[in-house]
């Protein structure tokens, strides 16, 4: 089971702002012929990681899919600096020229398949950033998720049964 709860102020759905040079990255990377322009990998390990989602499981193609029709860009990191029990987290990092810019937070040693498979949990909360055109900022985030999310059980920390139900079913078209 996966254990990625959603958090505003400061968690999984996070309304921290980030800035990160790799937000600036380039837009069509080596990667983007496959992944597409919308959902990149902060290192090309973890492009691979995504193409590898793609491939196997269609749930993850679908999500990324629908991304690539969306103005969100969502850049998939991997880190040993989530909170004790939280697998990952999405951050809002900036919006600029009509995009927005999320930050996919993935914990470290996970495996492959329980990377891949929380990356889509993950992923699952930036199309509902996505379908939100309110959300600019992270206090747009914030609302967001006091209004949709599911409270976790640490403060200020929300999930949504859309973003459950897509990891598990990632989790089981990788297995």
């Amino acid at each position: 089971m996966l254990r990625a709860f959603g958090r505003v102020v400061g968690g999984i759905v996070s309304v921290v702002t980030l800035v990160s040079p790799s937000v600036h990255a380039e837009a069509n990377g080596p990667h983007a012929s496959v992944i597409g322009s919308r959902v990149r990998g902060a290192t090309p390990a973890i492009a691979r990681l995504v193409e590898h989602g793609i491939r196997r499981s269609p749930t993850f193609a679908a999500l990324v899919a629908a991304l690539n029709r969306s103005d969100v860009i969502v850049y998939i990191d991997i880190t040993p600096q989530l909170p004790a029990g939280i697998d990952g987290r999405l951050a809002f990092a900036t919006s600029a020229g009509g995009v927005r810019y999320l930050h996919a937070q993935v914990a470290v040693g996970l495996g492959r398949d329980g990377t891949i498979a929380v990356a889509g949990h993950e992923l699952q909360h930036a199309l509902e950033v996505a379908a939100d055109p309110r959300v600019r900022d992270r206090d747009g985030l914030a609302v967001l998720y006091a209004v949709i999310g599911i409270p976790g059980a640490r403060r200020d920390t929300y999930d949504t049964a859309a973003a459950q139900q897509a990891g598990r079913r990632v989790r089981s078209e990788l297995s």
